[in-house]
């Protein structure tokens, strides 16, 4: 089967050390003293513009090495795994949204910025773990095909 639109198996490496760069860089920039004074004292236009760099300076690194590692390539690329990638994006979208939903019933106002830029990462972040899951169940299915 010929699969149109993956990435190469080698891009799950280079996604994997985006995504660490991109956790570590906004992990090193949130627990700054100067991040905290900057979202405290934001009526400045340059005091916005820090904290827009901040979110610029990891945002992207993180989204990028979350799909770099959600669609290359497997070792074996067979309908299985197509129909397996298909369903996982299903339930992440489910997912997603019902989160969502539930999310704009209980927080208001302002609160809800954060909420929204995270429904951006959150579909990929369900992808990745429902499909890495479900391929480990394969593999343990087929463990116990082989050793009976």
């Amino acid at each position: 089967m010929k699969t149109r639109f993956l990435f190469p198996r080698w891009c799950l490496i280079l996604g994997i050390i985006l995504f660490v760069f991109g956790v570590s860089a906004a992990f090193i920039v949130y627990t700054s003293s100067s991040y905290y004074n900057n979202i405290n004292d934001i009526n400045k236009i340059s005091d916005v513009d820090k904290v827009i760099d901040a979110y610029l300076g990891c945002g992207p690194a993180i989204i990028i090495g979350l799909l770099l590692i959600a669609f290359s390539k497997e070792k074996i690329e067979d309908e299985q795994i197509a129909q397996l990638r298909l369903d996982s994006l299903q339930w992440a979208v489910y997912i997603n949204y019902c989160v969502l939903v539930i999310c704009f019933f209980l927080i208001h106002g302002i609160g809800i910025l954060p909420v929204v830029a995270l429904s951006v990462l959150t579909p990929i972040v369900f992808f990745i773990i429902r499909f890495r899951w479900k391929i480990y169940q394969l593999n343990q299915q087929f463990k116990k095909e082989i050793a009976s």
